[in-house]
């Protein structure tokens, strides 16, 4: 089994650079035969796609290197090329769209850059990449501010509405790649646990980065012996707010009441209902971890 997995690997990474070295040239490059190792075989297509200069845009480097296309090695030799600082403080900000982005949004984000080193990297249809320079570590208040702040301007001057995930910065290029990861497992989670979100934190993901890497069977067995499936699924949307805005404000019926502008009965009402319908009070507060971890992962199977 394990030489099947890594003849699987081997042909899927070998498929993903030819992919890449057939869009450098508009040549569409095969192997049929090859005296090289597997390893061997991948470097000497990796040396080709830098032979062929797939690298012709600072943009273009980011692009590859994040994607893990290329590796630090193969990348390395770019930077001076590009003026691309080894060692400076970036922060990675991953964009995600429901809907295909036009040029006239990536255009708006590179006017919106305040360096000439910082840069915006078309990734896919619906999801860019920001990689921005500090000349120090920015605090989260920081970051959320900045982010709102493009994520602001992209709604009112091009019309598109976007998310936004992002990690700890980064104090060296070598750490880029896994920033990016961890971008992208920010955005993945934060839509299956807070779908109406619009920034996400990896870091700030706690619960949810645990839930996320718990098995479906485990998942559902948990439900099962909680708040099944089928009860969760009866639970209309307008209740589901209510309950995310209650946790929100600790457990407060005053503030809850006020923030989300309905009356103290009414939220009253409605919980006596959900308590009716579940079996579980969520005023009381180890109903409400319950509740709380039901409800997310009751998220984690209706969207994974």
């Amino acid at each position: 089994m394990k030489g099947t997995s890594f003849f699987m690997d081997f042909n899927e990474k070998k498929a993903k650079l030819l992919e890449q070295l057939n869009r450098a040239t508009g040549i569409n490059f095969d192997i049929t035969d090859s005296d090289l190792s597997d390893e061997e075989t991948l470097n000497k297509l990796k040396e080709m796609i830098v032979h062929f200069n797939v690298i012709d845009s600072k943009s273009g480097l980011f692009r590859l290197y994040l994607r893990g296309e290329i590796a630090y090695s193969d990348a390395a030799p770019s930077l001076h090329r590009f003026h691309i600082e080894e060692n400076c403080i970036r922060q990675v900000f991953y964009l995600e769209s429901q809907h295909e982005y036009n040029k006239e949004v990536v255009s708006l984000l590179k006017s919106l850059l305040p360096s000439s080193k910082d840069v915006v990297i078309e990734m896919d249809s619906k999801h860019l990449v920001m990689v921005i320079n500090f000349e120090a570590a920015p605090s989260n208040e920081d970051i959320i501010k900045t982010a709102n702040s493009f994520l602001d301007m992209l709604e009112t001057e091009a019309f598109a509405s976007f998310k936004l995930s992002f990690c700890q910065s980064v104090d060296s290029f070598k750490e880029l790649p896994l920033a990016y990861k961890d971008t992208i497992l920010a955005m993945e989670i934060g839509n299956t646990f807070n779908i109406n979100g619009r920034i996400y934190c990896y870091e700030d993901l706690g619960l949810g980065r645990l839930l996320y890497s718990v098995p479906r069977t485990e998942v559902e067995s948990y439900l099962n012996k909680h708040i099944n499936v089928n009860t969760l699924a009866e639970i209309d949307e307008e209740t589901l707010n209510l309950l995310d805005a209650f946790f929100e404000n600790d457990l407060s019926l005053a503030e809850t009441s006020r923030k989300m502008f309905i009356h103290r009965n009414t939220l009253i009402y409605r919980l006596d209902k959900f308590a009716d319908l579940t079996g579980y009070d969520v005023r009381k507060f180890s109903d409400a971890i319950s509740v709380k971890i039901s409800l997310m992962l009751y998220n984690y199977i209706r969207n994974k």
